[in-house]
């Protein structure tokens, strides 16, 4: 339930993520046990003096659009934007069957389509970004290419999504820490309730490059993929989103407000943590039975990290726990959680 009293009913789900052909892939990687596919190297940033970076990064992945989603005109589109979009037509395909078969078991007309899109992401549009800058410094006037400019801004991903599957309701992006992943299920809630959408479909990214490593926490691996959330208002799916919550709290003095966040919470099974600060999970675990944590076992999303903990508490109650906390606490000092419930 988002705070303005919405249940979000979970439709359909995307994924595209290193390693994962279904959801119990992903349980199996959250649970520690099978590691994401990845391996070393070294990434470099041409045309650049920066030095290359040796790191651990995962395993690319491949959009794999679906057969019946033009792709003419993607072929030079940004990685991030693919992933997107595959997992966001996988997640509107199976909403739609969803959503269709509840209005005929209740002999309703289905409302006019008004789809609202919102992402989370801190990567998007970084290396075209850095490919306009060197062009611009590199080149003589005149020969950018214009079409980078375009490409080279955090909203790709969801302009790419709304555009492609010819999507009628607002579109938004979200940025920041993993909070702003989360945000944007909440924000969905509001479209929802207000009237302003008919369903949601709520995404977050993330893609590894010479770029993208200064926004990932020290021991930390990158992260890439990408998942989506078909959710609609109501409380007719498997897996319902009930109550979200937000404070803010003094990390200088210790996680009492995230604390009074696992307390306020109905009986769970689980926490699924999104936090760049491995402390926070150490934390938790006397708090609840188990703690599932995001960035330790599938990597670090930044922005989407907050809407990865939503993605796997509903994975987890689709596979038969009964509620799941997903919360994503910053170390600046804000936390926000959700209940998901099966």
């Amino acid at each position: 339930m988002t705070p303005d009293g919405t249940v979000l009913a979970v439709g359909g789900l995307g994924l595209r993520m290193p390693g994962v052909t279904a959801p119990a892939d992903l349980i199996r990687q959250l649970t520690g046990e099978v590691p994401v596919p990845g391996a070393g190297r070294s990434l470099t940033a041409a045309n650049t003096d920066l030095p290359p970076v040796d790191r651990w990064v995962p395993a690319s992945v491949e959009p794999r659009l679906p057969p019946g989603l033009p792709a003419r005109g993607l072929r030079n589109w940004p990685h991030e934007s693919l992933l997107a979009l595959a997992a966001a037509a996988e997640a509107a395909e199976a909403g739609a069957e969803a959503a269709e078969a509840e209005a005929e078991a209740e002999a309703v007309q289905q409302a006019p389509d008004a789809t609202a899109v919102l992402w989370a992401s801190s990567t998007a549009g970084l290396p075209e970004y850095a490919g306009v800058c060197l062009d611009a410094a590199l080149l003589d006037p005149g020969l950018t290419s214009p079409i980078l400019a375009p490409l080279a801004a955090y909203n790709g991903p969801a302009s790419t999504v709304s555009i492609r599957l010819g999507l009628t309701g607002p579109v938004e992006t979200l940025v920041g820490g993993v909070t702003a992943g989360m945000a944007a299920v909440i924000e969905a809630g509001h479209l929802l309730a207000a009237g302003e959408a008919s369903c949601a479909l709520v995404g977050g990214s993330a893609v590894t490059s010479r770029w993208s490593l200064a926004g990932v926490s020290d021991g930390l691996a990158p992260a890439e993929g990408s998942a989506c959330l078909a959710l609609a208002p109501g409380v007719a799916g498997a897996v319902t989103l009930r109550r979200s919550r937000r404070v803010g709290f003094d990390p200088v003095h210790g996680l009492d407000g995230v604390r009074e966040l696992v307390h306020a919470a109905g009986p769970v099974a689980g926490v699924v943590l999104a936090s760049p600060d491995p402390a926070v999970a150490d934390a938790l675990t006397e708090l609840a039975g188990s703690v599932w944590h995001i960035e330790r076992e599938l990597g670090d999303f930044g922005a989407a990290g907050g809407f990865l903990a939503v993605v796997c508490a509903a994975t987890l109650c689709a596979a038969g726990q009964p509620a799941v906390l997903a919360l994503a606490v910053e170390p600046a000092g804000t936390a926000s959680c959700m209940e998901v419930w099966s």
